[in-house]
């Protein structure tokens, strides 16, 4: 019995020795391909400023603090199912300094219930067109006067027990919302056949592209006007494009010096009104920050 385990004993270790000289070129090669692709020193680059092309970078600097605020506020109203109160529209517009006024319409189109900053008269009846949205709880969005007294309206359904109950309004004055750019006279904003800021003629131009065809396939893009490249980016506010432009850069050499844009901090965002700051009232409102809605695209056949 010794005899047979003593030569099991040495039969193994004969083995191990053969297969360590098998294994250990391919363990070193392992370990080489570990170190080289997988698990690689970090290096981190300080000086590195992203994308070198100027236009790029004149475009993010000029609409991202203004698309940010815009972002925020959607997100607000996008949590907000019940008939807000008093308080709620107060401490809202506390929080959104930009926008114009809220309102609260019944299923007729009657305002029950409103808060507002500019006293001057809105038009809520193109809301009302888009039943079909609200029966499917999104928001709508619509652009209303004319001449430099633009106001873009946003509608959201209301619902008490699965039951509607009108439609939530908030309104600003695109002018307004702009100021936030490092430059807002560089800014455009416009949608589809209507302007909305930077120089008339312009906008105009801008806003009397094709934007069906190209907002079929893009959402961002350059194009020409007047021997100018203009870059240009579109977002959703319910079905409607937002579309911001900007003139491309001259070509310099270098990388250019990045604007310094004016990014809503997070108190700015989701904190309600505290009675240190000016004006504020001591309420609680119903202010969350709920999930990032995802851009809704139209469906076929819908205004």
């Amino acid at each position: 019995m010794c005899k047979r385990v003593c030569l099991l004993v040495l039969a193994c270790a004969v083995f191990a020795v053969g297969g360590c000289d098998t294994v250990k070129p391919y363990w070193k090669s392992t370990k080489a391909f570990y170190k080289a692709h997988i698990n690689t020193d970090p290096t981190v680059t300080m000086d590195d400023t992203g994308t070198s092309d100027a236009s790029i970078r004149k475009l993010a600097d000029l609409f991202t603090p203004v698309d940010a605020r815009l972002e925020y506020l959607l997100r607000t109203l996008s949590a907000e199912d019940l008939p807000p109160d008093d308080d709620w529209s107060r401490a809202f517009l506390n929080v959104y300094p930009w926008v114009s006024g809220i309102a609260v319409l019944d299923e007729a189109g009657h305002v029950v219930r409103g808060a507002r900053v500019n006293p001057k008269p809105v038009d809520f009846t193109p809301l009302l067109e888009f039943d079909k949205r609200y029966k499917d709880r999104k928001m709508a969005a619509t652009v209303a006067g004319d001449g430099t007294d633009k106001v873009i309206l946003l509608g959201k359904p209301l619902y008490v027990d699965g039951e509607s109950k009108g439609i939530l309004v908030v309104y600003f004055e695109p002018a307004n919302l702009v100021k936030f750019a490092p430059d807002p006279a560089s800014l455009i904003l416009v949608v589809p056949g209507t302007p909305l800021t930077g120089d008339p003629g312009l906008a105009q131009a801008l806003a009397a592209q094709n934007w069906k065809s190209k907002l079929k396939s893009d959402v961002s893009g350059n194009l020409n006007i007047g021997g100018v490249s203009y870059l240009w980016q579109a977002r959703y506010l319910g079905q409607l494009n937002l579309i911001y432009a900007v003139a491309a850069a001259p070509h310099v050499k270098g990388a250019p010096k990045a604007m310094t844009p004016t990014s809503p901090t997070p108190q700015e965002v989701v904190q309600p009104p505290t009675p240190q700051e000016e004006g504020a009232e001591p309420v609680k409102p119903r202010v969350v920050q709920p999930t990032m809605p995802a851009p809704e695209k139209k469906e076929p056949g819908e205004k």
